[in-house]
């Protein structure tokens, strides 16, 4: 590898296997990162890298993500390096340029985005009943919504629906059948009235690339090499546009955590990272596995959620703070407690906006805003979460103005918005039975990203840990509860951290102090021996 065009300055610092992702001639790259291993900052290295060495123009460069914020962030980080003219941002806004250009070079009359589903449910409702074909009850529409949601996501029909869907038990508002043909008539609704909703736009620009060879070529000609971040977010929608992106010969680096999975709700699953390696079999797998973020204590507490056979986290730093686990009878307890233990936190060098209060849903985060606000501790509440309607639909200046707005405040948030931040002190709420994992989480599948959530709200922390559950006594909806079933693995090894910090006692003690004279006794000898021996 030359590294003469690439400045030392910049390679400063990185582990061996983040060099190795940056500086690699391979065509095509997956690098599975764990949290805190700085995969984006190697994505935006290994850009900057091929920029400098003249190996692609940044005009050339499509880096697709998840989120706006994201997308922005990489936008960022790549102008700071002047670095310009790279296309950054969600697999929606690139579909949507897709769409866009195609229509306008063809004087179409441009498709309408519907970012709001339920209203075209209800539309759908409202044309079956009067038809009488079918009466929906007002209860099922938010199911219906969110089963053809799932359905748009995995790339179904009503006939492939209504096939996996009875393998896969699915529990719908409707049988197999008739939802399949419900999910056609919806489809149908959307096209005869000019609108796409978000996964219809995706299958429309997998259409495009499909069935145009014009739009392939001259979209292939604009973006020859392809970057995808947070790989582990994709639905097998986002992958059917990505394959059709890419083709067979591919200039692609992939950069994702399977252990960061936790948007089953958007059709994403940690398995499609391995349809990468199915696909382009000669793919190059790297793994970053040292988490530069978070003491090694927060990490061993961490490492306890990762799934059986998964690679487990190295820590970069020391050991740190031990976590704490804390329960109470009452939520009023629980939050009045982690309001004193973040006061006890604002000290010089850890101010508000480097706490964070993370929960598993917005309404267990609204009685702690209360006693924040009580104890004259500012708190910002975050956004809503992995939309993207927030990259397509909001107006940008306003979007940039809002984060310009974020004050000196510990963040409340959700686990599933805190997702790629990070925190000096976290308190973790809610790890009770119920509330993490979710009641509504029932099948294996389930239970195991809602072990991934609890993974993410846990890594986000770098320097202190404090991870609550209450009994919810004063509760009539969900009294008596039980502690979270993931606690169980992280209090036995706080208990092992805490036996091996303890100060030893009696015996015990002076067994050490002996083994400490014995070693020492040795090594003297040694070095008297190697000094006689040179005279």
């Amino acid at each position: 590898m030359d590294e003469a065009n690439f400045s030392d300055d910049l390679l400063f610092g990185l582990t061996p296997e983040q060099r190795e992702a940056v500086m690699s001639p391979a065509r095509r790259h997956l690098v599975r990162a764990t949290a805190g291993s700085g995969k984006t900052h190697v994505l935006t290295l290994r850009i900057q890298r091929r920029v400098a060495d003249e190996e692609i123009a940044p005009d050339q460069i499509l880096a697709m993500t998840f989120t706006r914020k994201a997308g922005d962030e990489l936008r960022k980080r790549l102008f700071r390096a002047g670095v310009r003219d790279v296309r950054a941002g969600t697999f929606h806004r690139a579909a949507l340029n897709l769409v866009t250009q195609y229509r306008e070079d063809r004087h179409l009359r441009p498709l309408t985005l519907e970012p709001n589903r339920r209203k075209l449910v209800s539309a759908l409702a409202a044309q079956l009943r009067d038809s009488g074909e079918l009466k929906l009850e007002d209860w099922q529409l938010p199911r219906l919504e969110q089963e053809i949601g799932w359905a748009l996501s995995q790339g179904y029909n009503g006939t492939t629906y209504a096939k996996h869907a009875r393998r896969l038990r699915r529990e719908a508002p409707l049988p197999p059948a008739q939802l399949a043909e419900v999910l056609d008539r919806y489809v149908g609704l959307c096209r005869s009235r000019g609108l796409l909703d978000f996964d219809l736009l995706l299958s429309e620009a997998i259409s495009l690339l499909r069935d145009e060879p014009d739009v392939l070529a001259s979209f292939r000609y604009r973006n020859r090499s392809l970057y995808v971040d947070e790989t582990q977010d994709m639905n097998p929608l986002q992958f059917m546009l990505l394959r059709q992106m890419a083709g067979d010969d591919p200039d692609l680096f992939c950069v994702g955590d399977p252990n960061q999975s936790i948007y089953g709700f958007n059709g994403a699953t940690p398995t499609l990272i391995n349809d990468i390696l199915a696909t382009w079999p000669d793919t190059v797998v790297l793994d970053l596995t040292r988490n530069h973020r978070s003491t090694a204590n927060i990490i061993a507490v961490a490492n306890t959620l990762l799934e059986p056979g998964a690679r487990g986290i190295e820590p970069a730093k020391d050991e740190g703070d031990v976590p704490l686990i804390r329960n109470y009878d009452t939520d009023e307890q629980e939050a009045e407690h982690v309001a004193t233990w973040l006061a006890a936190k604002h000290q010089p060098g850890s101010p508000w906006h480097a706490m964070a209060v993370l929960a598993r849903t917005n309404a267990q985060l609204e009685l702690v805003a209360s006693y924040l606000e009580a104890a004259n501790i500012p708190a910002e509440r975050r956004g809503p979460e992995h939309s993207p309607a927030s990259d397509l639909m909001a107006s940008e200046p306003a979007a940039r103005r809002l984060e310009e707005l974020d004050r000196d405040a510990v963040a409340l948030s959700t686990i599933h918005r805190a997702k790629g931040l990070e925190f000096q002190h976290v308190a973790a709420i809610g790890w009770a039975e119920g509330q993490l994992p979710n009641y509504n989480a029932t099948s294996g599948e389930q239970l195991a990203e809602e072990q991934r959530l609890a993974y993410v709200a846990l890594s986000r922390a770098e320097q202190s840990l404090l991870i609550t559950w209450s009994r919810g006594r004063n509760d009539p909806r969900y009294p008596d509860r039980l502690p979270s079933r993931f606690l169980g693995p992280i209090e036995r090894v706080v208990a092992e951290i805490e036996h091996r910090n303890a100060p030893l006692r009696g015996d015990a003690r002076k067994a050490r102090l002996d083994a400490i004279k014995a070693s020492l006794t040795e090594s003297l000898a040694l070095i008297e021996e190697g000094t006689r021996s040179t005279k």
